[in-house]
């Protein structure tokens, strides 16, 4: 009696190795028909697999286990399609090439989220000090429907900008694979911006994300980028005036309020300001500057930017002339 549960046992055991991952060995259609079967991954119940040959042929859902089988399907060069709500597979149609009386066994399929449609974007998420004119990009997995990318792009705080896509691919088969974004004008300085591509977006053939993607960046602070003369040149004409760039657009009259400049002794200097395009103050001398003489100019933090943003520290720098 024992001997008989043990053999029955291992018979039982053999047949549970028998399992569909082994099914291209076990699977005998008939001499006129093939099949195709495989896996698909997430197992997702929803997910349907097509076979096309010229038009539907034959489709069938995953099992519990994420496995499909198509049987009895006449030979010839099939498109093998997978489709799910919620998923996509970018690797797109699958040719499987099918002779009578053969089963194919695919590689396992792995579906992406329709949220991945996005595979990258810059600025990245959480980055900070970001130049006042960065322009934002968003790179896509697939080819994408502009137009409604367009409508689903929103920034907040609001900055107005244009568009423009890079196409990928090779000719003739182009396709709108990533998003630029040019502000028109710079962003507020110290201030963090949130991007949002809603659920309105959708590719070439109408997948659209599954739930609002979103990142945020925040732009770098005021600061001076340029001056003349630089700091600490020598040999400086006596009649040189000065002139200092921001990173950002100022409020003239506050960066006007903010300036100083002085001789070695502290006596001020003076002049007459203007201005250019509100990043650039020009200081023009009332009179030249004494030869070889040190002179220092400051900005201090009343200095604002059009949004309101101060000047974080003083900016001091000083130069010398020549004798």
């Amino acid at each position: 009696m024992k001997r008989v549960l043990i053999l029955t046992a291992i018979f039982l055991l053999v047949i549970l190795n028998c399992s569909k991952d082994n099914i291209t060995n076990n699977y005998y259609p008939s001499p006129e028909f093939g099949s195709i079967v495989g896996f698909v991954y997430p197992p997702e119940p929803d997910v349907k697999v097509i076979a096309y040959l010229g038009t539907v042929s034959a489709s069938t859902y995953l099992d519990s286990v994420g496995y499909f089988e198509l049987p009895d399907l006449s030979p010839g060069l099939y498109s093998l399609v997978v489709q799910a709500e919620e998923w996509v597979d970018f690797r797109g149609p699958r040719k499987v090439s099918l002779a009578g009386g053969s089963t194919v066994s695919m590689d396992t399929i792995f579906l992406t989220s329709i949220h991945d449609l996005i595979d990258y974007v810059v600025p990245f998420d959480g980055a900070r000090h970001i130049r006042l004119d960065e322009r934002i990009r968003i790179r896509f997995r697939r080819g994408m429907n502009t137009e409604s990318v367009e409508g689903a792009f929103s920034l907040e705080p609001d900055v107005e900008g244009d568009f423009y896509w890079y196409l990928s691919g090779r000719p003739p088969s182009y396709y709108y694979s990533e998003l630029q974004f040019t502000p028109r004008t710079l962003y507020a300085s110290n201030t963090t911006y949130q991007v949002t591509v809603d659920t309105a977006a959708s590719d070439d053939e109408g997948t659209r994300l599954s739930e609002p993607y979103r990142f945020s960046f925040t732009t770098e602070q005021i600061a001076v980028s340029y001056t003349i003369p630089l700091h600490r040149e020598t040999w400086v004409s006596p009649t040189t005036g000065v002139s200092i760039t921001f990173n950002t657009q100022m409020d003239i009259e506050s960066v006007i309020l903010a300036f100083k400049m002085v001789d070695s002794q502290l006596n001020d200097v003076t002049g007459e300001f203007f201005t250019s395009h509100a990043t650039t103050i020009s200081f023009v001398l009332d009179s030249p500057l004494a030869g070889g003489g040190t002179y220092t100019v400051t900005i201090d933090t009343n200095a604002k930017d059009l949004y309101g943003g101060s000047l974080p520290e003083p900016y001091i720098f000083w130069f010398t002339t020549r004798p």
